[in-house]
């Protein structure tokens, strides 16, 4: 497959979570990116392509690729035993638009987070988009796949983790008046289905993000995730 744009390859061939055969550059552009990218390939044994501007267009898909391209393999996941090392994992689940995905992505990699669980599924004809809408998070981040939702939380409660998840209901604490456990696991549902009953059963504490004035209207899943992953931030590092 290809992928498009400086930060998308770089990102791609730093954090070796996939195959990067070759490098494809506008030989009549320069700038510091290209020159960086020049040396990680030869430093990576990568092979790079010299094209023209009229080349790098009939081979790109859109017109941000900035004048470098790269053929790439699908992204290799990490194990869910993997993410242990975490003491912060969001579990992202029913988010289907791949550019909310991506936003979330890049959101909790610019806090910190290192550690992301996502329903099993093909994401293989959006790894383009998710590279490059995520800024590369998409690549950066530690990301597991899982099966079975239910199961999944099984196993990190055994792993002495707390689980949260974003629901508004009678149940729900406020968000911001919630302790945080040492070790955690943040679930936020998509807006079609939420998180199914017999996963909230698994949940440790039902959280609510409280509106400053009377909005009957659930916050869409990234916002959700953006206002989490905020509050998580300066609950670990300003309390």
């Amino acid at each position: 497959m290809l992928i498009e744009g400086a930060i998308a390859i770089k990102a791609a061939i730093a954090n070796k979570r996939r195959d990067v055969m070759t490098v494809y550059l506008d030989k009549n552009k320069k700038s510091h990116d290209f020159n960086y990218i020049r040396k990680q390939c030869h430093q990576n044994k990568i092979t790079i392509e010299e094209c023209s501007s009229a080349e790098i267009m009939t081979m790109a898909s859109g017109k941000s690729h900035g004048g470098v391209l790269a053929e790439v393999g699908f992204r290799r996941y990490e194990s869910a035993n993997h993410l242990f090392l975490n003491n912060d994992i969001f579990y992202l689940d029913g988010i289907e638009d791949p550019f909310n995905l991506a936003y979330v992505l890049r959101t909790l990699c610019a806090f910190g987070f290192k550690a992301v669980i996502l329903p099993e599924y093909d994401y293989r004809k959006f790894e383009g988009t998710l590279l490059k809408s995520s800024a590369g998070a998409f690549d950066i981040l530690n990301i597991a796949l899982s099966k079975d939702i239910k199961l999944t939380l099984e196993q990190f409660k055994k792993e002495a983790y707390c689980l949260y998840a974003l629901y508004r209901g009678p149940k729900a604490k406020d968000l911001f008046k919630i302790t945080l456990a040492k070790k955690a696991l943040y679930l936020v549902g998509g807006e079609k289905r939420g998180i199914k009953a017999k996963v909230l059963d698994e949940v440790d504490e039902l959280c609510f993000i409280p509106y400053g004035f009377d909005f009957k209207m659930a916050l869409s899943a990234a916002s959700s995730a953006d206002v989490l992953a905020t509050l998580v931030y300066e609950k670990r590092n300003y309390q």
